[in-house]
């Protein structure tokens, strides 16, 4: 089963004490990359949640935000040294440029840091029942992450498979006409031989040995059965990558990338293949179409 890396999440969890609120966000990223964000209080906690996501998510751009608030009657200070230097630093521009009209304490107030509760630092006993709420909270924020994930993971799936389907199909056809190349060779050189040989129709005939050699050269210059093996290989493969679990995203886009290889040299191969060459090369750039969709929906899977 294949999960997406698009995905989103929340989570609170309130006590008497204080309360604590997660959010999960998922987008493309070649790897995994975890952005945590935590408030100064519950820094030391980081690498705890670090590490559930890196359990949990194997490929993505993740970002966590954690919200935390003390509940409760706290005793709020100021944090006079900081008002102090904004107060002077006002004062310098005011005597220098004279337009600069006095500090509006409402305004000093709402700087970040000016107003801190007292005992910021959490107790020890505290900060582990925070820890425990908290690593509770994100492993059920997590789980509803992932299983979001995975809801647009089988809708990818439903696409991936009919795209895959698609391919098979005009490969079958492409092969088909492919088959056709001698004969139609043959005709073209008779016809032409035809022509040439006309004026002296008593005196020439046509050479089958040598007809038959121009024929062959011809063909094998067209041939594209390897490659069309190959890619009934590669189509194959990707079927079965979407029933696997792991790094599915980078091992399709690896053997779609194959594809395209293979149907870039089958649209060179046959551009003067007689009558089928216009219908080959036709099928051959929407077999190359149908892979750049793939390509494009496999950027989205974990």
């Amino acid at each position: 089963m294949i999960r997406s890396m698009t995905g989103y999440s929340s989570g609170r969890h309130e006590t008497p004490e204080f309360s604590l609120s997660v959010s999960l966000k998922g987008t493309n990223h070649r790897f995994l990359d975890a952005r945590l964000r935590l408030p100064t209080a519950l820094e030391s906690l980081e690498q705890d949640l670090r590490r559930l996501v890196t359990e949990t998510v194997a490929r993505g751009h993740v970002e966590m935000t954690i919200s935390f608030d003390r509940l409760g009657a706290r005793t709020l200070q100021l944090n006079e040294q900081m008002l102090e230097g904004y107060v002077a630093a006002c004062e310098g521009l005011r005597q220098r440029f004279g337009t600069i009209a006095p500090p509006d304490p409402v305004a000093l107030l709402h700087i970040p840091g000016m107003i801190v509760g007292s005992g910021e630092d959490l107790p020890a006993e505290a900060l582990e029942r925070i820890r425990a709420a908290l690593q509770s909270m994100v492993r059920q924020a997590l789980a509803d992450f992932v299983e979001m994930r995975a809801v647009e993971g089988r809708a990818l799936e439903t696409d991936l498979r009919t795209r895959l389907a698609r391919i098979k199909t005009l490969v079958a056809s492409v092969q088909e006409l492919a088959s056709r190349a001698p004969a139609l060779y043959r005709r073209r050189l008779e016809e032409r031989l035809e022509e040439l040989l006309e004026p002296a129709a008593g005196s020439a005939q046509l050479e089958p040995g040598r007809l038959a050699q121009e024929v062959l050269y011809l063909a094998s210059r067209s041939d594209i059965s390897e490659e069309l093996t190959r890619l009934a290989s590669h189509l194959e493969q990707a079927a079965s990558l979407l029933d696997e679990a792991t790094e599915v995203g980078k091992k399709l886009d690896f053997l779609l990338q194959e594809m395209n290889r293979e149907a870039n040299t089958i649209l060179s191969k046959t551009t003067d293949v007689p009558e089928a060459g216009p219908e080959v090369a036709r099928q051959a750039i929407e077999i190359k179409t149908e892979i750049e969709k793939l390509r494009e929906q496999a950027q989205n899977i974990e």
